[in-house]
């Protein structure tokens, strides 16, 4: 009888200590919920407090301005940038053309393309264009002799904080 009564107390001094420990966590769960919580703000205004300044490797020098909540990840010859697993892309490659126009229309030639869209611009002083190639907007900017910058996504939700990203762009020499 009295192992009886040992097993009974050995059984609820382990369920008061399992229910201390899940109580703990409820209320460090509840104290924390908000914590991680990062509400989206409205990337198109541009101010100090939301945005931050990404400046490149001397490989591939540039700058853009990003909105602060996404995160960028340099590699030889590109970047991304990230947020809520969707991706905006900067790639650098080289080009035998003087021109933006000429190098666009040889790798549609090349690659049997189709640029839809098309607008012609200047973003800081360099020749760009931006379009759309398979669902995916893009940004072409000829960023000095023989080197053409492309920004691009395929997430229609992230086309706004594209374009602001892509008229931010500078070269850096």
């Amino acid at each position: 009888m009295r192992n009886n009564k040992n097993i009974k107390t050995k059984h609820g001094l382990i369920i008061l200590i399992v229910f201390i420990f899940l109580f703990g966590i409820v209320i460090y769960l509840a104290a924390n919920a908000n914590k991680d919580y990062t509400p989206e703000t409205n990337s198109s205004t541009n101010t100090e407090e939301k945005t931050k300044i990404f400046r490149s490797s001397s490989v591939m020098k540039f700058s853009i301005v990003v909105p602060s909540n996404y995160e960028v990840v340099e590699r030889l010859g590109n970047v991304t940038i990230t947020t809520n697993a969707k991706e905006i892309y900067v790639d650098r490659s080289g080009t035998s053309f003087e021109t933006l126009e000429s190098h666009l229309d040889n790798l549609s030639k090349l690659n049997q393309l189709t640029i839809l869209d098309k607008e012609n611009l200047t973003i800081n002083s360099l020749p760009a264009m931006k379009g759309t190639i398979n669902g995916k907007k893009h940004y072409f900017i000829y960023g000095a002799p023989w080197t053409v910058y492309s920004i691009f996504t395929s997430f229609p939700s992230l086309f706004p904080d594209l374009d602001q990203i892509a008229q931010s762009f500078r070269y850096t020499p």
